[in-house]
């Protein structure tokens, strides 16, 4: 058995800050996708890529906002002085949908009004950031304004895939096995389970070994299910012969890093990143998924120098193979149900008959798209 506990995707798309600070972003970097692409490449069934995550953070530094909002009941606010935050709603996507709203509609800068706390709250913020977002406790000690001096300016981050904010990711059952006999998942790639965060990936992956255990007792872990030793040295030698390509190439079209932002570029401006305020359509996404296409074909013609560089060439690969499944899931799901995180300008409404999981299957180079019912029992086996 084997369990996926990967983070989810991040760098799909471009993110608010260029150049050398293109890292400094909500979501770590080095989580790539790759938890999820090898479940596509194997044939599991995935869920939600639709339901993306945005979050609210401080602009520049992308620290986060909750620390403000609710450590001295900070309020969304307008240019204007207005507050803004009740008019759209409470939750993080609405948080997030009211802001670029506000801009859209030249109400901005949105900020977090922190004008007026006190010297002590002042202290405390300036604290709890050298903690977790330094740059942040950075910026108001270069301002030479302390946070009860000037409000902090906000934005949304670029959309990522993760399933412990949202509900992307595998699609488990309730021992966390993915539709691929043996193969579990837990944490951000283990879909269906949104708002679990760090303590709902720990049950989850407490949930996936235990059932593991269980199996194991049972012997429903069958000799068919295991690859033979000719099978595994057969995958072996495919694997290593695309290292060997990727290691030889000496004249490459393209570097990754012009393929990477190429891809985000995409990602950015046709399937609903910061440049389109998160918004789409189906024309957009049509060209996102043609364009995401041609990369995938020159990402198999890069080359890498070095060991470390064999890992970046890797990484893109990951980031499409991503892409690809997140784009077919925002085409068909043809409805907004999450603001800014699913803003389907050919569908802006939600629409009941979508009250369902969008799911997806890799099959022949293709991805098939397969709708499930909400699951409301106690437990659920897949029948699939």
């Amino acid at each position: 058995a084997v369990l996926v506990a990967t983070g989810g995707a991040a760098g799909l798309y471009k993110p608010n800050n260029p150049g050398f600070s293109r890292h400094k972003m909500w979501y770590p970097p080095f989580n790539t996708g790759a938890g999820y692409a090898m479940g596509i490449l194997a044939g599991a069934e995935m869920t939600s890529f639709e339901m993306r995550f945005i979050a609210l953070r401080c602009k520049d530094t992308i620290a986060p906002t909750g620390t403000i909002a609710q450590g001295v009941g900070a309020k969304q606010i307008n240019a204007a002085g207005e507050i803004y935050e009740t008019k759209y709603g409470l939750t993080t996507s609405e948080r997030v949908y009211g802001t670029v709203r506000e801009n859209q509609l030249g109400h901005g800068p949105c900020y977090l009004k922190t004008t007026g706390i006190t010297k002590e709250q002042d202290e405390d913020l300036l604290k709890a950031y050298l903690n977790m977002a330094p740059s942040q406790t950075l910026k108001w000690i270069e301002s030479g304004k302390s946070p009860s001096e000037q409000d902090v300016e906000i934005q949304g981050t670029e959309p990522y895939i993760v399933g412990g904010h949202t509900a992307s990711g595998y699609w488990v059952n309730t021992g966390r096995e993915t539709t691929v006999k043996g193969l579990y998942a837990a944490g951000d790639v283990a879909g269906g389970c949104p708002q679990k965060y760090v303590t709902g990936a720990l049950a989850e992956g407490k949930l996936a070994a235990l059932d593991m255990v269980k199996q194991f007792k049972a012997g429903t872990l069958k000799e068919a299910d295991i690859q033979t030793e000719t099978e595994i040295k057969v995958q072996e030698g495919e694997i290593l012969s695309q290292y060997e390509k990727f290691r030889n190439e000496d004249a490459p079209a393209f570097s990754v890093e012009e393929l990477e932002e190429a891809m985000q570029k995409v990602m950015d401006e046709y399937a609903g990143g910061i440049a389109s305020n998160y918004q789409f359509n189906e024309k957009q996404l049509a060209l996102a998924d043609e364009k995401i296409l041609q990369l995938q074909a020159l990402a198999e013609k890069t080359a890498a120098a070095d060991m470390h560089e064999l890992m970046f060439a890797y990484e893109l690969r990951e980031r499409l193979i991503v892409c690809r499944s997140l784009i077919a899931h925002l085409k068909n799901r043809k409805e907004t149900r999450w603001h800014s995180f699913n803003e389907n300008l050919d569908h802006p409404e939600t629409d009941e008959k979508f009250y369902k999981y969008v799911n997806s299957k890799l099959e022949n180079g293709e991805i098939r798209m397969i709708f499930r019912d909400i699951v409301k029992e106690d437990t659920y086996e897949h029948t699939n």
